[in-house]
């Protein structure tokens, strides 16, 4: 359910994030036992890592991923290209966030972990990946105290089915990052088919009722910055959708967070 509490904040806002401290220290020392009695073999070419699942190469790979990219709405533009307002792909058009962020574009090493991120065994790779988003982009950070994260759901059908969703491990692991609170505001009431074969204009018309803010979600939501997380952005509809129910429940400001960005116009 909704994490909520007192004054739109988490309750025990302070035990909270004490708690995380420690559960972070020993996180840290986990992992540096884990360094010393298992060697790292890096999850995109198999050579040997230090400490961590990714080599010194794929690592730079996956932080240098993303180049010149729009504010608004994270797909490439060139070095000349006027990004006031956003870029000429997305400027005046209604995209449901007020801004994507993305590790990299959909192609190479940011591709082959979101793909491996598809599968409940991987998902210890969630946070590790948080690590190189939030390195390589300084925007996730100041943010408003009061800020909030939460995923993109998965409608309950293919949840049961599957078992795990992506989005939320990815989710979890910003939220400790950034001790923020982790809320869960939405519910998918639309068991949309698989979208990659289907195209921008459709995509949006069956996203459009998807999403539904849970009861109470607007005494959670009211007058916060959500970071909205998923895997992939392609054409904006998923998250658009959903950052549109997530501002009809009260939300001041969504900002879409996610590991690829396809290609696909918004």
């Amino acid at each position: 359910m909704m994490v909520q509490g007192p004054s739109r904040s988490c309750a025990g806002a302070g035990d909270v994030f004490d708690a995380r401290r420690v559960r972070h220290w020993l996180a840290e020392c986990g992992r540096a036992v884990e360094a010393l009695v298992f060697p790292w073999e890096c999850v995109e070419c198999g050579e040997p890592a230090e400490g961590a699942p990714f080599c010194v190469d794929c690592r730079r790979k996956l932080l240098d991923g993303q180049g010149l990219v729009c504010d608004r709405c994270a797909l490439p533009v060139g070095p000349f290209t006027d990004r006031t307002g956003g870029c000429g792909r997305c400027r005046g058009n209604s995209l449901g966030f007020d801004q994507a962020i993305a590790l990299g574009r959909y192609e190479g090493p940011v591709r082959n972990l979101c793909l491996r991120l598809k599968h409940e065994r991987n998902a210890w790779l969630a946070p590790w990946v948080v690590d190189l988003l939030l390195e390589a982009h300084s925007a996730l950070r100041p943010l408003p105290a009061d800020a909030c994260v939460t995923a993109v759901p998965l409608h309950w059908r293919r949840h049961w089915r599957r078992g795990y969703n992506q989005a939320d491990a990815l989710a979890a692991a910003l939220a400790r990052r950034l001790s923020l609170c982790g809320v869960r505001p939405l519910r998918r009431v639309v068991a949309t088919p698989p979208l990659a074969p289907i195209g921008r204009t459709e995509r949006a018309q069956i996203m459009r009722d998807a999403f539904r803010p849970r009861r109470g979600a607007e005494i959670v939501l009211r007058g916060r910055t959500v970071l909205l997380v998923d895997d992939i952005l392609t054409t904006g509809a998923t998250s658009g959708a959903a950052a549109r129910a997530l501002k009809r429940a009260g939300a001041a400001r969504v900002i879409a967070v996610v590991i690829g960005r396809a290609e696909g116009k918004v």
